[in-house]
Protein backbone atom coordinates (compact mmCIF):
# COMPACT_ATOMS: atom_id res chain seq x y z
CA UNK A 1 0.00 0.00 0.00
CA UNK A 2 1.37 3.29 -0.72
CA UNK A 3 1.19 6.09 2.06
CA UNK A 4 -1.31 8.33 -0.41
CA UNK A 5 -3.74 6.03 -0.55
CA UNK A 6 -3.50 5.55 3.35
CA UNK A 7 -3.97 9.29 4.08
CA UNK A 8 -6.62 9.74 1.49
CA UNK A 9 -8.15 6.53 3.34
CA UNK A 10 -8.01 8.68 6.95
CA UNK A 11 -5.26 6.02 8.39
CA UNK A 12 -1.97 7.10 10.31
CA UNK A 13 1.26 5.65 8.87
CA UNK A 14 3.40 5.20 12.18
CA UNK A 15 7.24 4.26 11.53
CA UNK A 16 9.49 2.09 13.97
CA UNK A 17 12.56 4.16 15.13
CA UNK A 18 14.63 2.14 12.99
CA UNK A 19 13.28 3.92 9.54
CA UNK A 20 14.43 7.49 11.01
CA UNK A 21 17.67 7.99 9.25
CA UNK A 22 20.44 8.63 11.90
CA UNK A 23 21.57 12.26 12.80
CA UNK A 24 24.83 12.10 13.34
CA UNK A 25 27.34 11.67 10.92
CA UNK A 26 31.02 10.00 11.61
CA UNK A 27 33.83 11.81 10.60
CA UNK A 28 37.14 11.69 10.08
CA UNK A 29 39.26 12.93 14.03
CA UNK A 30 41.54 16.14 12.89
CA UNK A 31 44.23 13.64 14.16
CA UNK A 32 44.02 10.92 11.61
CA UNK A 33 44.29 13.97 8.86
CA UNK A 34 47.31 15.37 10.71
CA UNK A 35 49.23 11.63 10.54
CA UNK A 36 48.25 11.40 6.90
CA UNK A 37 50.04 14.83 5.94
CA UNK A 38 53.16 14.35 8.03
CA UNK A 39 53.35 10.94 6.28
CA UNK A 40 52.94 13.03 3.48
CA UNK A 41 55.76 15.62 4.08
CA UNK A 42 58.06 12.63 5.39
CA UNK A 43 57.86 11.27 2.28
CA UNK A 44 57.75 14.21 0.12
CA UNK A 45 61.20 15.17 1.94
CA UNK A 46 62.85 11.78 1.42
CA UNK A 47 61.85 11.08 -2.27
CA UNK A 48 62.69 15.21 -2.55
CA UNK A 49 66.37 13.51 -2.19
CA UNK A 50 66.16 11.65 -5.64
CA UNK A 51 63.99 14.28 -7.24
CA UNK A 52 60.87 12.05 -7.96
CA UNK A 53 58.12 12.99 -9.64
CA UNK A 54 56.46 11.66 -6.41
CA UNK A 55 58.39 14.02 -4.16
CA UNK A 56 56.52 17.15 -6.26
CA UNK A 57 52.84 15.54 -5.49
CA UNK A 58 53.65 14.64 -1.72
CA UNK A 59 54.82 18.34 -0.91
CA UNK A 60 51.72 19.58 -2.68
CA UNK A 61 49.53 17.13 -1.35
CA UNK A 62 51.02 17.57 2.55
CA UNK A 63 49.75 21.18 3.22
CA UNK A 64 45.85 20.15 2.23
CA UNK A 65 45.86 17.50 4.48
CA UNK A 66 47.20 19.96 7.04
CA UNK A 67 44.53 22.18 6.22
CA UNK A 68 41.92 19.98 6.59
CA UNK A 69 43.32 18.26 10.14
CA UNK A 70 43.07 22.49 11.20
CA UNK A 71 39.38 22.79 9.85
CA UNK A 72 37.95 19.36 11.89
CA UNK A 73 40.00 20.34 15.01
CA UNK A 74 37.99 23.68 14.51
CA UNK A 75 34.96 21.88 14.51
CA UNK A 76 35.46 19.50 16.99
CA UNK A 77 36.43 22.65 19.32
CA UNK A 78 33.27 23.97 18.74
CA UNK A 79 31.25 20.88 19.13
CA UNK A 80 29.80 20.18 16.15
CA UNK A 81 32.31 16.88 15.30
Amino acid sequence: MSVQFLKSAGLSVMTSQTDTPSKKKRRIPWYVYFLGSSIYTALGGWLAAESSLLAIICIISAPIGFFYAWEAWKKEKRGKG
